[in-house]
C-alpha cells in the first residue's frame, strides 16, 4: 500500500445514520485542512432479480424513490461543507459492502472516513460489519468513527501510535505523520508485548523468541519516523487489543493509528483480528493503514 503524502481525495460512504453523520463530520474538518474534495457515497440496497415476485413488481419506483430520498439528504450534507468541492454519489446495488469495496478499488481514495458499530462473538463471524469488511478487503486507509466515552475530539492533539515493531507496523506511519503536523498533535509511541498464549502454556515452544525493547529504544524507533514531532514512548504487556484501548482510554487520546496484518487463528475468525477488536472497542476514531 502507497500511502498519500497528502490528502486529496476523500471518501465517505453514509447509510444515513447517526453514526455516519459523525463520520461526516470528521471528514468535513480534514477535508477543510487539507482543501480535499469529498465524496459523499451511499448504495441503496433491492433484492437480487432472482426473487421475481420483487423484481417484477415495484422494483424501479421503490429504487428510484429510496434514491432520490438518499440524494437529498446528501446534498443537504453536502451544503453544510465550506467549499464547493464535494461530489453526491448514489448507487443502487445487491450488496453496499460489496459496491463500496469495488468502488474504493476503482476510485482509490487517499482515505475513507466512515463510522462502525461493535459486534461481538458469532454474530461478527457470520454478519460483521461494513466498516471491517472493507478494512479486510481494500488494503487502503480508513478512518473509523463510533460513538465514543469521551466527545471526539477533532483536530486531534494526541495520536496513539501501536507498533509490534515489525516494518509492517510501519506502514501507516507517514499518514500518521501527516495528521500530527497537521493539527499540531502528540504521537504516543506504544508497544505490546503479548500475553502467554495456549501453546506456550501448553509448554509448545514460541517460533522466535520474545524481546521486550526498553521505552528509549522505543523512543528511538518511532524517531526514524516521527523526528521532530513530541513523541513519548511506552511498553507493556498483556492481551495486545485490550492494552492499546486501556492505553487510549488513560491517555486521553484522540487517534489511534494501526496497521491490520489479518487473521492468525480461528478465534481471530469469530473475535476478529487485534486491529478489528481495537476498532470496536476504542475510546477515539481509530485509523487502520
Amino acid at each position: 500500500m502507497t500511502l498519500p503524502l497528502s490528502l486529496r481525495e476523500v471518501l465517505v460512504p453514509t447509510d444515513l445514520s447517526p453514526g455516519a453523520e459523525r463520520a461526516f463530520e470528521h471528514a468535513r474538518l480534514l477535508c477543510k485542512r487539507f482543501g480535499a474534495r469529498m465524496t459523499l457515497y451511499h448504495a441503496v440496497e433491492e433484492p437480487d432479480p432472482i426473487f421475481a415476485h420483487w423484481a417484477f413488481a415495484h422494483a424501479h419506483q421503490v429504487w428510484c424513490q429510496a434514491s432520490l430520498a438518499a440524494e437529498s439528504a446528501l446534498r443537504c450534507w453536502a451544503g453544510r461543507v465550506d467549499d464547493a468541492k464535494v461530489d453526491v454519489v448514489v448507487e443502487r446495488t445487491t450488496s453496499a459492502h460489496r459496491a463500496l469495496v469495488e468502488r474504493i478499488k476503482a476510485t482509490r481514495p487517499d482515505l475513507t472516513v466512515m463510522g462502525t458499530q461493535a459486534r461481538e462473538g458469532l454474530s461478527h463471524l457470520l454478519l460483521g460489519s461494513v466498516t471491517e469488511k472493507v478494512i479486510q478487503q481494500v488494503h487502503r486507509p480508513v478512518l473509523c468513527t463510533r460513538s465514543t466515552e469521551h466527545c471526539d475530539s477533532v483536530p486531534y492533539k494526541r495520536v496513539l501510535v501501536p507498533t509490534d515493531l515489525s516494518l509492517a507496523s510501519r506502514l501507516p506511519y507517514p499518514l500518521a505523520r501527516l495528521l500530527a503536523e497537521a493539527f499540531d498533535a502528540e504521537i504516543v509511541g506504544l508497544h505490546v508485548v503479548p500475553g502467554a498464549t495456549l501453546a506456550t502454556l501448553s509448554g509448545i515452544p514460541e517460533g522466535r523468541p520474545t524481546v521486550i525493547p526498553s521505552e528509549a529504544h522505543l523512543w528511538k524507533f518511532f524517531q526514524q519516523d516521527f523526528e521532530g514531532l513530541p513523541v513519548t514512548a511506552q511498553v507493556c504487556s498483556g492481551p495486545v487489543w485490550e492494552r492499546i484501548v486501556h492505553v487510549a482510554r488513560v491517555e486521553k487520546a484522540d487517534l489511534i493509528v494501526m496497521s491490520t496484518r489479518g487473521h492468525d487463528s480461528f478465534a481471530d475468525r469469530i473475535l476478529g483480528s487485534n486491529t478489528e477488536r481495537v476498532v470496536r472497542h476504542a475510546p477515539c476514531p481509530v485509523l487502520v493503514a
